[in-house]
C-alpha cells in the first residue's frame, strides 16, 4: 500500500537532517498554551495564599534561618530568578535578614554549575548579596543522617535542610519519565539533596526498571517513595516544608504557580501540567522517530551513547497506560555520538559495560566504579558523578528490553553500541531497509522530531 511520505527534520550537530518517512504516521506534538499576563503577581499571590499552610510571613520572624532550595542544571529554564526575586522580597518584608538566608542549589549526581551558570540561575545581585551554596553528595560535612528512607537505608540530607528553621523548595513541574512522572520538589529532596548512599536506594535497578515507573505521577512508585521521604524529613524536623512549584508552557511562559503543602500544591499543578504536556494519540505504532538535540537537559548526545540512550528512554517512558510503540518495535533518530572520551565518566562506564556484558552484571560491580579520580572531577564541577551514567543505564534497561533496535543515523561511535542496542548508520536508506526487515513494509510510525525542543511530551494512547 502506498502512503503519502512525510519529511521530518531531526536535530543533528549544529543543524538538522531531513528524513523522508514512507510509512503511515501519527505525529506526537503539543501546542503551547497561553501564558499568564502577570507571572510575578501570581507567584506573590501563591506565597501569600498558600495551599494547606499559613501564609509565608506567618512562618518566619526576625532571626529565622531560612534555606531556599533551587534545582540545578538538570532542570532547564530561567524561572529560578523570577521566583527568587518575589520570594526574597516577601521574606524581607516578614523581617528575615539577608544573613539568615542560604540559597542551596540541589545538584545531586549532576554536574555542579560554574560561577557563570550560578549567576545566571539566581541573578547577579542575588549571587553577590546572599550565601549561595552548591550541594555535594560526597561531602560528609554537608550531610546529616536524620533517619531511614522508605526503602530501609540511611536518609542523609543536606545540613541546611536538617537545621534551618524554614526550608523552601522551588521546583518546576514538567515531564520527568520514569523518575516520578513529573519533576517535583519531592524528587529534588530525595535525589538531589542527599548522599550517594541515600540516592542509590532510589536508583535500584529493579525499582527504576519497573514498567509502572512511567509518565503518570499518580501511580508512579518512585513518586510515592519521594513523597514518603518528604514526610520523614518533615516529621524529623518537627516543621513543614514550604513548597513553591510552577508550570510553564513549552515556550517557558508561566501557566500557574502554587505554594504551600506538598500534596495540594502538586495535585493542583499536575492537573495544569496535563493540559500542556499530555498528547492523546489514537493507537500505538511499531516505529518511533524522535529528534534528540546535541545537548539536552539529560546530557550531551553528540558525545555519548549513554546520553543518547537516556534521551530516547526518556521519550519512550513518558507515557500513560502503555508505551507509544509495541514491544519489539524500533526507534529511529539521528545523533553524532562522536566519542565518549569527551566525558571520562561515561567513557569508563561504557568500557565497564563491555567488560561485564550486561547492565545486570554492571550493577553487581557498581561500588567498584566509584573511581576517586572521577569523583574529584565531580567535586570540582568538571563532570557528572561517576554513578550518574550507571543509573542512567538502569533507567534505560526498560528500553533495551522493550525495543529490538535503536537506529542512529550519523552515529560515529561504536563503543558499547551492541550492548546498548544502538545500530550506527550513515544513510536513511540503510535505516529503512532495517525497519522493513524487522517490521514489514508499512509499519505504523509515531513521529516527534521536536520532542525536546517543543516538549517534552507525555503520550496517552486512547
Amino acid at each position: 500500500m502506498a502512503y503519502l511520505a512525510s519529511t521530518l527534520y531531526l536535530p543533528y550537530g549544529g543543524g538538522h537532517v531531513g528524513l523522508t518517512i514512507p510509512y503511515p504516521s501519527l505525529e506526537l506534538k503539543v501546542e503551547p498554551l497561553r501564558g499568564i499576563e502577570d507571572p510575578d503577581g501570581q507567584i506573590k499571590a501563591s506565597l501569600q495564599n498558600p495551599l494547606g499552610m499559613e501564609p509565608l510571613h506567618s512562618l518566619v520572624k526576625r532571626g529565622s534561618r531560612v534555606a531556599i532550595i533551587l534545582e540545578g542544571l538538570q532542570v532547564p529554564g530561567g524561572y529560578r530568578r523570577h521566583v527568587l526575586n518575589v520570594l526574597l522580597s516577601e521574606l524581607h518584608s516578614a523581617g528575615v535578614k539577608r544573613g539568615s538566608i542560604t540559597i542551596i542549589v540541589a545538584t545531586g549526581l549532576y554536574r555542579k554549575p560554574s560561577r557563570k551558570e550560578l549567576t545566571y540561575m539566581v541573578g547577579n545581585e542575588v549571587f553577590e548579596s546572599y550565601t549561595v551554596a552548591v550541594h555535594d553528595c560526597e561531602e560528609s560535612r554537608l550531610l546529616v543522617k536524620i533517619g531511614e528512607t522508605p526503602l530501609g537505608g540511611p536518609l542523609d540530607v543536606n545540613r541546611w535542610v536538617a537545621e534551618s528553621d524554614l526550608v523552601i523548595v522551588i521546583s518546576k513541574v514538567f515531564p520527568w519519565g520514569a523518575l516520578g512522572g513529573y519533576n517535583s520538589s519531592a524528587r529534588t529532596l530525595a535525589l538531589d539533596l542527599t548522599s550517594t548512599e541515600t540516592v542509590s536506594q532510589y536508583y535500584d535497578l529493579n525499582l527504576v526498571g519497573n514498567p509502572a515507573c512511567n509518565g503518570d505521577p499518580a501511580s508512579n512508585p518512585l513518586q510515592k517513595l519521594f513523597h514518603e521521604t518528604v514526610r520523614t524529613i518533615e516529621e524529623t524536623k518537627g516543621s513543614p516544608i514550604f513548597f513553591v512549584e510552577l508550570v510553564a508552557n513549552i515556550n517557558g511562559h508561566l501557566l500557574s504557580a502554587k505554594a504551600g503543602s506538598l500534596k495540594p500544591v502538586e495535585n493542583a499543578l499536575w492537573t495544569e501540567a496535563d493540559k500542556q504536556y499530555v498528547a492523546h494519540i489514537r493507537k500505538r505504532g511499531k516505529l518511533l522517530v524522535v529528534g534528540v538535540p546535541s545537548v539536552t537537559f539529560l546530557g550531551e548526545s553528540a558525545n555519548s551513547n549513554i546520553a543518547l540512550l537516556h534521551a530516547v528512554t526518556f521519550a519512550l517512558r513518558n507515557h500513560r497506560v502503555s508505551p507509544v510503540i509495541h514491544k519489539g518495535g524500533l526507534i529511529l533518530t539521528a545523533a553524532e555520538c562522536i566519542s565518549a572520551k569527551a566525558n571520562p565518566v561515561e567513557d569508563e562506564v561504557l568500557r565497564a559495560l563491555i567488560k561485564t556484558g550486561s547492565i545486570e552484571d554492571l550493577a553487581a560491580k557498581q561500588e567498584k566504579l566509584k573511581n576517586p579520580a572521577l569523583i574529584r572531577l565531580y567535586k570540582d564541577g568538571v563532570t557528572l558523578h561517576p554513578l550518574h551514567p550507571i543509573f542512567s543505564l538502569y533507567t534505560s534497561a526498560f528500553t533495551l528490553e522493550h525495543v529490538e533496535e535503536i537506529l542512529v543515523i550519523g552515529c560515529k561511535s561504536k563503543l558499547a553500541a551492541k550492548e546498548l542496542k544502538i545500530t550506527p548508520l550513515t544513510k536513511l536508506e540503510d535505516a529503512l531497509r532495517r525497519v522493513e526487515d524487522h517490521l514489514g513494509s508499512d509499519p505504523v510510525t509515531i513521529t516527534s522530531p521536536e520532542y525536546f525542543t517543543k516538549g517534552p511530551i507525555i503520550q496517552h494512547v486512547k
